[in-house]
């Protein structure tokens, strides 16, 4: 496989955390697990194979996605694809306030839904030029120019740019109540706004950004200390662990250890 990412500067990246593109990409595994993690993406596939979502539980088709889709925030585990034969797709990841610049379209919802991108852009013309475009670094060139075009002339809050960020950093840092009160807003207007933007409630994105602090701290423990983890991920016990690490990736922990792959977020079905 050929990946290369692309870090966008000045405006644009205050509201997009990254584009990646790759592709001969070739799994030997039909199917995988995408854990949530509180982000909004825009796919541009660049094959014309079709992509399709499956139910977590019995795993049967149950949605097709063609060319380019919208991926909202999720506060669920998402069965898709691995990708097939010679996978190649641009991949736009908005940073957890950044959506709502370009779909202009109030993040709740486009909760845990994945939507045709036509709904939002027109963006039959970019996904052409990408396809006719060999060089990667113009490929990103390219796609800045389209979402600088579909990027609204405002911001959002600046307090719920800090009360989401200060949730990622640190899940466990201060009550919802603490930071909805320092914000500046009423809570009802707070939880409003958090909805617009991120998608998620307050307390949803901070159950995602608890989960995603043990994803990312089991890929550099060497020595698990299950009952320390928990305690310094933000859970009160182990069953609360447990429940919710299961909740969000369909494993409990010692299974999620043995079954993960390569890549944070992703899980092969083998």
């Amino acid at each position: 496989m050929n990946f290369h990412r692309h870090i966008p500067e000045g405006q644009l990246a205050l509201h997009i955390q990254s584009i990646a593109y790759f592709d001969a990409y070739s799994p030997d595994y039909e199917k995988e697990r995408l854990l949530p993690d509180g982000c909004q993406t825009l796919i541009i596939d660049l094959t014309e194979t079709p992509k399709r979502i499956f139910d977590n539980i019995d795993l049967t088709a149950k949605q097709v996605c063609k060319r380019y889709w919208f991926s909202g925030a999720r506060s669920e585990l998402l069965t898709i694809d691995a990708g097939g034969i010679n996978s190649s797709m641009l991949v736009i990841n908005f940073t957890f306030t950044g959506a709502f610049q370009f779909i202009h379209h109030p993040s709740e919802q486009t909760k845990s839904q994945v939507i045709d991108a036509d709904v939002f852009f027109q963006i039959h013309s970019l996904r052409e030029q990408l396809l006719n475009t060999e060089e990667v670094q113009t490929k990103f060139s390219i796609t800045e120019h389209f979402l600088k075009r579909h990027l609204l002339d405002q911001s959002p809050p600046e307090a719920i740019i800090r009360a989401s960020n200060l949730i990622a950093s640190n899940p466990q840092a201060g009550t919802l109540k603490w930071i909805s009160e320092n914000s500046g807003y009423s809570q009802k207007h707070f939880i409003g706004l958090f909805k617009k933007y991120l998608g998620l409630t307050p307390k949803g994105f901070q159950k995602i950004m608890r989960f995603q602090k043990v994803v990312k701290d089991l890929e550099s423990i060497k020595t698990i200390n299950w009952t320390q983890l928990a305690l310094d991920c933000g859970y009160y016990d182990q069953a609360h662990f447990i429940n919710e690490f299961k909740t969000f990736s369909g494993y409990n922990p010692q299974q999620y250890l043995s079954e993960k792959g390569p890549d944070l977020n992703y899980i092969p079905l083998r």
